[in-house]
C-alpha cells in the first residue's frame, strides 16, 4: 500500500525473507536485494510509480528507494524501525 511517499509491503513470502536476513551484513542484505529484484517486487513497486527517494516500509525495517543502486553492489542503508 502507498500512504504519501512512504510504500508498506507485507506478505507470508516477505515475513520470511525479512527473518531471515541479517541487515548488518552485507552478503545478507545484498541476498535480500537479489531476491526483491529476482521475485519482481521492485519491477513491480516501478510499475506502481514508486521513485528514487520513497520510503519502502517491510515490517520492522524501512529504506529509501534508490533504482540507481539496485544494479549495483553498493548497499544502501537500512534503518530498523522497532
Amino acid at each position: 500500500t502507498r500512504s504519501g511517499d512512504v510504500w508498506t509491503l507485507d506478505g507470508t513470502w516477505l515475513d520470511r525473507l525479512v527473518a531471515r536476513t541479517n541487515f548488518t551484513d552485507n552478503e545478507s542484505r545484498m541476498y535480500f536485494d537479489r531476491q526483491m529484484r529476482n521475485n519482481g517486487v521492485y519491477e513491480r513497486l516501478e510499475e506502481m510509480g514508486i521513485e528514487d527517494g520513497d520510503t519502502v516500509s517491510i515490517y520492522d525495517f524501512e529504506f529509501d528507494y534508490e533504482r540507481y543502486y539496485l544494479y549495483r553492489p553498493i548497499w544502501r542503508a537500512y534503518k530498523l524501525t522497532r
